[in-house]
C-alpha cells in the first residue's frame, strides 16, 4: 500500500478514537456533567486543522485523480469531495459552541449537544463512505506514476509554523480520556 494511503488510514483510526471520546463526553454533558471544555476545545482544533490543511485536500487530490482517469462512478468520489466543507463547517460550528462556553456565555446544552452529536454522526458516514467505496478504488486504479504525482501535490504541515505539536495533542487525549473514566 502507498504511504499516503497508510496515512490516511492512520488518520481515519485516530479520528474514530476522538470520535468515540466525545460522544462519551456528550454522553456525560448530557446527564448533567461539566467537562473540560478548554481541553475539548484543543482536541476540536486539532482534528480542525489538520483535516483542513492536510487530510481532505489530500483525498481531494486522490479523488480528482481518479474521477480525471475516468473511474466510474465518479460520484463515489465527487460525494465525499462536497462532504469536506460541510465536516470542516460542522467542526467549526461546535468549536465556536464550546469556545462560546469558555467565554462565559450562555447557550443551551441542548443546542451545544446536538452541535456535538451532528459533527460526530457525519464524520462516521463519512469514513464509512471513504473506507467502503471511495479508498479501495483508489487502491485498484491508481498506478505508482499516479501515487508519485499525488504525494508530490500532497500538502504537508510546515515543522515551524503549521504542525501541531502531536505530543501537546496526545497529552490532551490522554487527559479527556481520564475524564471519560471518572
Amino acid at each position: 500500500m502507498h504511504a499516503i494511503m497508510t496515512r490516511l488510514g492512520q488518520d481515519h483510526a485516530r479520528l474514530r478514537r476522538v470520535l468515540d471520546l466525545l460522544e462519551s463526553l456528550l454522553d456525560r454533558f448530557h446527564e448533567g456533567d461539566e467537562p473540560d471544555y478548554a481541553l475539548i476545545d484543543a482536541l476540536i482544533e486539532y482534528m480542525d486543522c489538520y483535516a483542513d490543511i492536510v487530510h481532505h485536500p489530500t483525498e481531494d487530490l486522490i479523488f480528482r485523480r481518479l474521477i480525471d482517469k475516468g473511474v466510474e462512478p465518479s460520484e463515489v468520489f465527487g460525494i465525499p469531495m462536497r462532504q469536506h466543507p460541510g465536516l470542516s463547517r460542522l467542526t467549526k460550528d461546535f468549536r465556536q459552541s464550546l469556545r462560546m462556553i469558555l467565554s462565559e456565555e450562555v447557550l443551551l446544552r441542548e443546542d451545544v449537544e446536538a452541535a456535538g452529536r451532528a459533527l460526530i454522526g457525519n464524520q462516521r458516514g463519512h469514513l464509512i463512505q471513504e473506507e467502503r467505496e471511495a479508498l479501495p478504488l483508489a487502491l485498484k486504479y491508481l498506478t505508482e506514476a499516479d501515487w508519485i504525482e499525488i504525494e508530490l501535490a500532497a500538502p504537508t504541515l510546515d515543522p515551524v509554523f503549521g504542525a501541531p505539536d502531536p505530543r501537546h495533542f496526545r497529552v490532551l487525549y490522554r487527559q479527556l480520556i481520564e475524564q471519560v473514566r471518572h
